[in-house]
């Protein structure tokens, strides 16, 4: 009679939340160097990190990601909220608080020609 294996349950899914603190380098203007990330449990808590480390670094970046580990298959990361200074690859990342000019609710009358 042969063993049952145990049951090994895998996520299909899985999106995480991190927060990225940057500093500045001491002695080079306008240089700043990436903090350790810090995992969040939600969004809820990936925002209320941000705003701890928002008055008291160069720059702060929520993200999240979402993807399968066991393939490894991994979306694009999405911002959730930024501030400051901020390294270039963060400018080409899906920015969720940005402004969509396509949510905008604007009529005729709010569109004046000077």
């Amino acid at each position: 009679m042969s063993k049952a294996r145990p049951k090994r349950e895998t996520v299909e899914h899985l999106t995480y939340f991190v927060v990225q603190a940057f500093k500045t380098v001491r002695g080079l203007r306008g240089k700043i160097a990436a903090e350790d990330p810090i995992e969040a449990r939600d969004q809820g808590h990936a925002v209320a990190l941000f705003e701890r480390y928002k008055p008291i670094r160069a720059g702060v970046v929520a993200f999240r990601r979402t993807g399968s580990p066991a393939t490894g298959d991994w979306e694009d990361a999405v911002i959730i909220a930024r501030h400051g200074l901020l390294p270039a690859e963060v400018d080409g990342m899906v920015d969720e608080s940005a402004p969509s000019f396509e949510s905008w609710d604007l009529g005729e009358q709010d569109l004046k020609v000077a």
